[in-house]
Parts: C-alpha cells; structure tokens; sequence
C-alpha cells in the first residue's frame, strides 16, 4: 500500500508491459481505441510490429524534374516522366526528350505498357491528345486513339474509357480502333456521371465514375458482356491499385477493395482523413505499393495539393500517417519511387534519413483511464524498452486531460553506444490525483519503443 499526503489512499494495481505499434486510430474518440492506437501521428510504421518503430527513410534517385505531371517506367528498368508538355526517359545518367509533341496542355498523363510478340511499346495518354506510343527508338502519335488519359491493357488489347463509352483496339494493335468484329466500343448507359478511371483486373476490365462501378468480361467483341452498375465509386484514376490479388480504389471517404462479387470498405480507422479530403481536388489522389504497404498520397484539409500520404498495412490492417506528399508513384525493379509537386524523384523506404535529414516523428496515446473512470490515478514511474540508437532523440510529455495541446515534457532522452533499456521516472506532483491521462511521445532519428510498462494506483473506493 502506498500513501500520498496524509488522507487519500490509493492501491497499486498490477499491469503488464504493452506495446503501442497498432497505427492511428481516429475513426473513434480517444476515449475508445486501443491503448496499443495512436490518436494522432507522424512518421511512425509497422517494421518491427507489434512495437513502435519510426518510418523507414527515402533518398531522391535519378535528377529532379521542372514541372511533375507523371511518372512510368519501361521494361522494369528506367523510369519516364511527363515534365510539363514533354515526354522524357531516363538514359541512365540523365533525361532524354522521347517528345515534345505528346501534351496538348500541362496536365497529367497515364503510362502503360503494350507487348506483342515482337515489340514492346510504351504509350502515355492525356485527357486532351491523342495517346502517343514509344517503340524503344521513336515517339509516334496513336491518331485513331480516344482522347482520354484513362487507359489499361488486358489480353492484347488497349481499353480507353471516354466519359461513359468503353472502347477496345482491335487484337495485337494500339492503333487500331475501327475493324469491324475487333475493335469495338460500348456505352455504358447506367453509368452515373463521367468516367473516372478503368483498370485491367482478372481477365475483365473494371471502369468506374464517381458513383458506379461496372465490369467488362470476355476477350473480344463476340463474348463481351458488360455488368449492371454497381454501387461504388473512384474519385481518381491515380488511387486505383493492384495488390495481393485486389484491386484496391478510393471512393468519397472510403478505401475499398474489390476480389469479385461486392467490393467492400478496407477500414474505418482513418476514415476522418478519408473523408477530410479537399474534394475540389480529388483528382490528386494517387496510389503506390511496397511489399505489403499500400501507400495513399492525399489533399487533406483546406490543401489544394497533396500534403498527406497514409499507409496501409494489408497484413496487419493498421494505418500509419507520413508528412510526405506524392503527386504519382511508380514501382521499378523491385522498389517504389514517388514523384513530388517539387519534381524530385524519391526511392522510398530506403535507409534511415529524409534524404540526409534527420526523421522528425512523433505519437500520441488515446485517453487512459484503466476501466475507472470515477478513481483517482497515481503514475509513479514508467519503464519503457526501447532501442535509440545513438544520434537519435527522444522526448516524452504527459497530458491530464482529454484533448488539447497541454502536453508537460518529463524528460529528452538519448542514447551511450550500448543503452537499449532505459527507465524513466515520472515524478509525482504531475501524476497525482487524476481522472485520465495521455502519453506523447516526439523524436528525431530511428527509434523502437517495443514495450511499457506503469507503476499505476488507483484510489479506493
């Protein structure tokens, strides 16, 4: 038993050691996620689950570009950029214009690639050009194409969504759109405002506007048979991706995925951001993947840009909030590079640093109050193990109430070369006599806090 004052007794309740790795949670009240959920966050990860860890870093690859209006790759080697009107590809040590004459106006464009048997072509599309294709050695105009950036390939065969009609290029031909019985083209007569976005999935072709989603099946003209609308929507054509045999989409404050039959809402963990997004320019939205991290680039708030990127883990269904803003994504040779309104190119999750910065990241707790809301609590100390390693920080402040910015630092902590265990002491005259609490926790540099442990007392009744 122990005793603060003369009066008041308060009895030590026993708690085991927890972890905090769970990502953010602010669907629900801080009062009601997890004591493993953050309420707010930056730059933390799942890496080394179920503990808090700091995000991996990123490092700017290839040189940066002038004005980021998209980016793609070709053959898995080297990526290509739309730089305002022009078309450029990598060379290995700098950008090459493949051509100028690709963009009508300074607006994003959509890269994909074509095979056949013996040519491979690369083609970038815009929402106000004919599509434009690039064999290795020359840039060509696809002049028969639709005028539309929204683009996929599936079974040797360009589909183009143009507002609600479907069209298909006749078999093994990016230029042929007219042959009759080959190429062919369907109005979706039950599809809810203009197309927004189509993707290749499965052996059909899935098209959707911002409120219907339809699916193609067959291979070509003679077995086409189109679905009725179903009820979701994409708000960007840049937030469709494939992963883990999903085909994942953002919808008006929602990340569905679709495997066949009725596509269905990801999570509502940060569906707050979700629906917090500047709707007037949804269009920014962009998707990326990473292994098992699908990575969602968003305009949050009052921004006109993106300012935001979330990521979701599909292993764990946890999300976790970075400050990085991405205008596009792309995946070569095994790694994920993302494009920023700047024009510089970075390689994600690679090393330890923002491009030779320091990680700034922080984590904030939901309200503790251990099932008693109507006893007084007494923190004496915590013990926290945790590998921070040496050149890094660690700050941690406490708050006795339920919201706000009233955080009191306890202590900045670093690390000798061999500390990995580190006990922190709360003193008492800020712990005594409360009703809740919550923790924060702010660093610079790589850092895991793989367990916590309270020494709690609780007042008795």
């Amino acid at each position: 038993m122990a005793y603060f004052g003369n009066t008041v007794k308060y009895q030590k309740k026993p708690t085991e050691p927890f972890t905090i790795g769970e990502g953010e949670n602010t669907y629900y009240p801080p009062l009601k996620i997890k004591k493993s959920e953050s309420s707010y966050s930056r730059n933390t990860s799942s890496r080394n689950y179920p503990a808090l860890s700091v995000c991996p870093g990123r490092a700017s690859s290839f040189a940066a570009i002038t004005t980021a209006n998209g980016i793609g790759q070709r053959n898995n080697q080297y990526p290509h950029v739309v730089d305002g009107l022009v078309w450029k590809r990598w060379s290995g040590s700098a950008w090459v214009t493949v051509t100028s004459s690709a963009m009508t106006y300074s607006e994003k464009g959509k890269f994909l690639e074509f095979n056949t048997e013996s040519d491979k072509y690369t083609i970038l599309a815009s929402e106000h050009s004919n599509a434009y294709s690039y064999d290795g050695t020359t840039a060509a105009s696809m002049a028969d194409s639709p005028t539309t950036r929204l683009y996929t390939v599936d079974d040797f065969r360009l589909y183009a969504l143009d507002d609600n009609v479907l069209s298909c290029s006749a078999a093994g031909s990016i230029t042929d759109w007219t042959t009759a019985n080959d190429a062919d083209s369907i109005t979706i007569t039950d599809m809810i405002g203009d197309g927004t976005a189509i993707e290749a999935y499965n052996d059909t072709i899935v098209c959707w506007s911002e409120n219907t989603m339809h699916v193609l099946y067959g291979n070509d003209p003679y077995d086409f048979e189109l679905s009725n609308a179903i009820e979701a929507g994409c708000i960007s054509d840049r937030s469709v991706v494939k992963h883990g045999g999903k085909l994942y989409f953002l919808d008006f404050g929602k990340l569905k995925a679709y495997a066949g039959g009725a596509p269905y809402e990801v999570s509502q963990k940060v569906r707050t951001y979700l629906e917090g997004i500047n709707l007037t320019y949804k269009e920014l939205c962009c998707a990326g993947k990473d292994g098992r991290y699908i990575y969602l680039s968003i305009p949050y708030g009052t921004a006109t840009a993106n300012n935001l990127t979330l990521e979701y883990d599909t292993e764990t269904g946890n999300w976790y909030v970075r400050d990085e803003a991405y205008v596009d994504f792309v995946n070569i040779e095994g790694y994920l590079y993302g494009l920023t309104a700047a024009g510089t190119i970075y390689k994600m999750n690679s090393g330890t640093t923002n491009n030779g910065t320091a990680i700034s990241w922080s984590w904030i707790s939901g309200v503790w109050s251990d099932g008693a809301l109507s006893q007084k609590k007494v923190i004496g100390e915590y013990w926290l193990s945790l590998d921070l390693p040496v050149g890094s920080t660690l700050s941690i402040y406490y708050s006795t109430t339920i919201d706000g910015n009233d955080f009191v630092l306890l202590g900045t902590f670093t690390a000798s070369a061999t500390e990995q265990v580190t006990r922190i002491q709360v003193p008492t005259f800020i712990m005594y006599s409360i009703d809740w609490r919550r923790i924060e926790f702010v660093g610079t540099g790589p850092c895991t806090i793989f367990e916590i442990e309270e020494n709690l007392r609780i007042k008795k009744r």
